[in-house]
């Protein structure tokens, strides 16, 4: 059944309901088709009905019938995982607090999960693999072509999809549901009132995640992080929060 699901998973590039679909209809695979798609890949893979299957994702919506992933799976078996989310959009002010960030997670090691490689969440795995830290990539599209040394066995990479060439609207949203769902908390370092990456917050609350905010001055362009603020979420208030059990 396994090898079924990656068939699946590889024929409709990851798309949750067609897979659901294609299950739910008993649609037909021959062996031949099958061993041909199991022959092609490259990575590794775990499937929903897999042993090594993470647990926090069957908690989340529409969790992934396939993970392929390079790296170590056992880099998300600690519940000390935090999301860092940002614009892409950043400025010198915000890539400074990333690495202030990232540099106490890793000295307390903690597992970063970053759920994009733009903006404020590049400087994150950036600074992440510098410190030789715990570090966990969520792709929005295709595995295969993303280019980082995996041999550090504290690096994992993963997606839903196994060669899908180009990002796209929804893939992104995917993408940021599985960096929630793995995370214990998530921290906003900066984040524009109608930046795109807002919809992580909607996973956290949705996930019941912990959601720390960091401050900004009046006169910031990034409103998203006072308007959060204010709406509830917690002030990340000093760097000691993030470790905080």
């Amino acid at each position: 059944m396994d090898e079924v699901l990656v068939y699946f998973a590889v024929k409709y590039e990851g798309n949750f309901q067609k897979i659901l679909s294609a299950l739910q209809n008993k649609e037909r695979v021959s062996n031949e088709e099958r061993k041909k798609v199991i022959e092609s890949i490259n990575c590794k893979y775990t499937t929903i009905i897999s042993d090594d299957y993470p647990n926090f994702l069957k908690e989340i919506s529409c969790p992934p019938f396939v993970l392929f992933y390079k790296g170590d799976l056992k880099t998300l078996n600690s519940h000390n995982a935090i999301n860092i989310i940002g614009t892409e959009n950043s400025d010198t002010i915000g890539e400074d607090m990333t690495k202030k960030v990232v540099n106490h997670l890793a000295k307390n090691d903690r597992t970063v999960i970053v759920g994009n490689d733009e903006g404020i969440e590049k400087i994150a795995v950036e600074k992440t693999i510098k410190e030789n830290g715990n570090l966990v990539v969520v792709l929005n599209k295709g595995i295969n072509d993303y280019l980082i040394d995996t041999g550090n066995q504290d690096v994992l990479i993963i997606s839903e999809y196994l060669n899908r060439k180009k990002s796209t609207k929804e893939t992104y949203l995917y993408s940021k549901r599985l960096a929630v769902g793995l995370s214990e908390k998530v921290v906003i370092i900066e984040i524009e009132e109608m930046d795109k990456a807002i919809v992580s917050v909607k996973y956290a609350l949705d996930y019941s995640k912990t959601i720390l905010v960091i401050p900004m001055d009046l006169d910031s362009k990034y409103k998203g992080n006072n308007k959060l603020i204010k709406e509830g979420a917690d002030v990340l208030a000093s760097i000691d929060d993030l470790v905080d059990n």
